[in-house]
């Protein structure tokens, strides 16, 4: 009889929320100087070797706090459909900070709506980024430790908190067997993660009638949750890949591994926690200069020569670079 494999100790909470970008330059501008969080890594998708990946979290981009795009310059603009995370959920302190948040995006030239009127859910500032990626504001109720970017133009009690979690184009009940196999509960209409180093949760939504838009611009790619060590991740992945998904293999990405399952409400990671962003960078410069894994730095030249610049809106460092290079240089 096969060994069963045993359920290792609980993932460590939620590490970050990726979406996929065809203008960095605009991605970089309204997550960082708009939302004012952290441009926390300008590196390149570990997937191919030509693709800017850009991240963005709290000051020093701590798990639970991260947004990433992936780039597409190719990829056509999409609308979520069928089995989708529709929506990336963060969180804020209070209800003055959804009134806050709708000023900043109307002077922002950017849509909102707030959800207030129902007393049995949580009130929330809707929007989507300037591709189209829904995004909520939440006044929750999370037990996390706030996990804020500095940012002199916004007040410090209004700043973004955190990852609540993904809004997905499925039913709980489709999602449950999946969700409770990584250690997910089901508390009312949500499930709830209660991590080791923070609490995750996942809502939901009735399907609409069109597929999913996977690989879309505007569509919400993946949630990621941390694992800890990678001998931790492995035993994770190996585990969850005996429920009811299949699990990819653990993939390098240098500055965190990672493993892929689709689950019925949308692509789910599992990654270790480190070695973080200050792998190869000073806590004070990141995001200030185009950071690329030992197998890609041959690529420099060609890379900074070929890719779209990107300024940091936010620098902490005195010297803020373009795609690599001093910004007076370009």
């Amino acid at each position: 009889m096969a060994q069963k494999t045993k359920r290792p100790e609980k993932l460590k909470g939620p590490h970050h929320f990726t979406g996929i970008t065809a203008d960095v330059a605009t991605n970089v501008d309204f997550w960082c100087r708009v939302l004012g969080l952290r441009f926390v890594k300008n590196t390149l998708n570990f997937e191919t070797t030509f693709r800017y990946h850009t991240y963005f979290g709290d000051e020093e981009g701590h798990p639970g706090s991260v947004v990433t795009f992936l780039e597409f310059k190719e990829a056509p603009a999409g609308r979520p459909g069928r089995g989708d995370i529709f929506r990336l959920v963060l969180r804020v302190a209070s209800y003055d900070s959804l009134e806050y948040w709708m000023d900043r995006l109307i002077a922002n030239q950017t849509h909102s709506e707030m959800l207030r009127l129902d007393p049995t859910q949580p009130q929330s500032l809707v929007f989507q980024d300037p591709e189209g990626h829904d995004v909520e504001l939440m006044v929750s109720d999370s037990p996390n430790q706030p996990l804020t970017a500095e940012a002199d133009d916004i007040p410090a009690e209004h700043r973004i908190l955190g990852i609540e979690g993904p809004r997905s184009f499925t039913t709980l009940e489709e999602t449950l067997p999946f969700a409770q196999h990584i250690g997910f509960r089901q508390d009312g209409d949500r499930l709830v993660l209660d991590g080791s180093e923070g609490q995750g949760r996942w809502y939901f939504a009735p399907p609409p009638q069109r597929p999913s838009g996977d690989m879309h611009v505007g569509v919400w790619h993946h949630i990621a949750y941390g694992a800890g060590s990678r001998d931790e991740l492995q035993a994770h992945r190996d585990y969850a890949t005996t429920g009811p998904a299949p699990y990819t293999g653990i993939f390098d990405h240098y500055f965190f591994d990672s493993c892929y399952a689709m689950s019925p409400g949308g692509r789910v990671e599992l990654c270790t926690s480190g070695p973080g962003f200050t792998l190869d960078e000073r806590l004070e410069d990141l995001g200030d200069r185009l950071c690329l894994s030992p197998r890609v730095e041959p690529l420099r030249a060609k890379l900074e020569a070929e890719l779209t610049p990107i300024i940091n809106p936010r620098p902490r460092s005195k010297t803020p670079t373009t795609a690599g290079k001093p910004a007076a240089a370009i």
